[in-house]
């Protein structure tokens, strides 16, 4: 199944780069055919190995997932996080938790710079969802994240912590 997908995957680039490109293939020589094919292998390779390091770093110790208490602790502690709040600005507006940045989720691609990669992320959404898979992607991406459980409705706000309200971010 693997050597298929790779095969189809093969053959959809090479039906793309002859599609958008002005290249005639019959032209190419072998070696130039087999750097593209290998660059083709290489992206798939990074992609399997990113998502084993990903996987691998699942453990008690280095887990996606932190609650909304041991995150107040952590902040209380002066801990160095950086809160990533994926929510709609009016609901980040609204109430969310100190030092909170707030990058709509659909935004987080085209915005990836302004988050760093030297500290600790800890994503927060509505229930936990929506952050945990933006946290899979940033694992993958080589970012430390972690995942706020259950959110700002069933995580911070259920454990009765305090919000910040107003614009600004």
């Amino acid at each position: 199944m693997k050597r298929l997908l790779l095969c189809l995957g093969v053959l959809s680039v090479c039906l793309a780069l002859y599609s958008c490109s002005n290249t005639n293939f019959r032209e190419l020589s072998e070696a130039q055919i087999t750097e593209i094919l290998s660059g083709v292998v290489a992206s798939e390779q990074s992609v399997e190995e990113a998502g084993l390091r990903y996987f691998l770093a699942l453990s008690a110790e280095n887990n996606n997932m932190i609650n909304a208490k041991v995150l107040d602790e952590r902040l209380s502690r002066g801990e160095d996080l950086f809160l990533l709040d994926i929510r709609r600005e009016a609901d980040y507006v609204a109430g969310h938790i100190r030092s909170a940045k707030n990058i709509w989720w659909f935004d987080v691609g085209s915005r990836i710079a302004e988050i760093p990669r030297d500290r600790q992320i800890i994503v927060t959404c509505y229930s936990g969802q929506s952050a945990a898979q933006v946290v899979g992607v940033l694992r993958v991406m080589g970012y430390t994240a972690t995942s706020l459980i259950g959110g700002m409705n069933g995580g911070w706000l259920a454990a009765g912590l305090p919000v910040e309200s107003a614009g600004g971010q």
